[in-house]
């Protein structure tokens, strides 16, 4: 068992060439509560993304529990996005998918 139950280092993502996350790293203990806060259009809700694979970085990595995070792992994780859309290049499959794995 890992001793964090979240570990991100390195995350960048870009949309349209704007930088939304630029070289985000830090650790999330198990069993603690850790808080993430930031202005809006900070990039906390595109790095929770990305340390979910909910979304792909650019670069960096993160690991979920200990491993690469996917679908297996998300039983361990309760996350609720600010907004319920769904995105505009996603498929139909693609929104089942992402809800269904919220």
């Amino acid at each position: 068992m890992t001793e964090y139950a979240l570990e991100v280092s390195g995350l960048t993502k870009s949309f349209g060439g704007q930088p939304a996350v630029r070289d985000v790293s830090f650790r999330a203990a198990r069993g603690e509560i850790t808080g993430f806060l930031g202005p809006n259009g900070a990039g906390k809700t595109t790095t929770l993304r990305m340390s979910l694979g909910v979304i792909a970085p650019e670069s960096g990595t993160a690991r979920l529990c200990g491993r690469t995070p996917d679908a297996a792992g998300m039983d361990r994780v309760g996350f609720l996005p600010e907004e319920r859309g769904v995105y505009r290049k996603m498929t139909a499959e693609a929104v089942i998918v992402f809800f269904a794995r919220l």
